[in-house]
């Protein structure tokens, strides 16, 4: 699995018991890839929590991430990532705004 290219043992091992092995497998490496870097870019300093708590970020197109995090970036300024970190529910108000902004699109 791609997985253990951006986890160490412990983290993976925690993803694998949070989420199903079959929904793991359907995850798509290129945009997988395509988002973590976006968040290294960000500097998101918690990537491995994101994963272990949010994978389903990883199925939203890169496009879509990309805009939400724009939008997080001016409602709560340029220290978005600080406070993402802080308060990870943050990150379902990404997802969500990812998913509205992927439907929008393919209405």
């Amino acid at each position: 699995m791609f997985l253990e290219k951006y986890l160490n043992s412990t983290y993976l091992d925690l993803v694998y018991s949070n989420y199903e092995e079959n929904y793991i497998n359907l995850l798509d490496e290129d945009n997988f890839n395509k988002i973590y870097e976006l968040l290294k870019n960000y500097k998101f300093y918690f990537i491995d929590d994101i994963i272990l708590n949010y994978l389903e970020l990883f199925e939203i197109d890169e496009k879509y991430i990309q805009l939400a995090l724009l939008d997080g970036k001016s409602i709560l300024g340029n220290n978005f990532v600080q406070q993402i970190g802080k308060n990870m529910t943050l990150i379902d108000k990404v997802i969500d705004l990812a998913t509205l902004y992927c439907e929008k699109n393919n209405i």
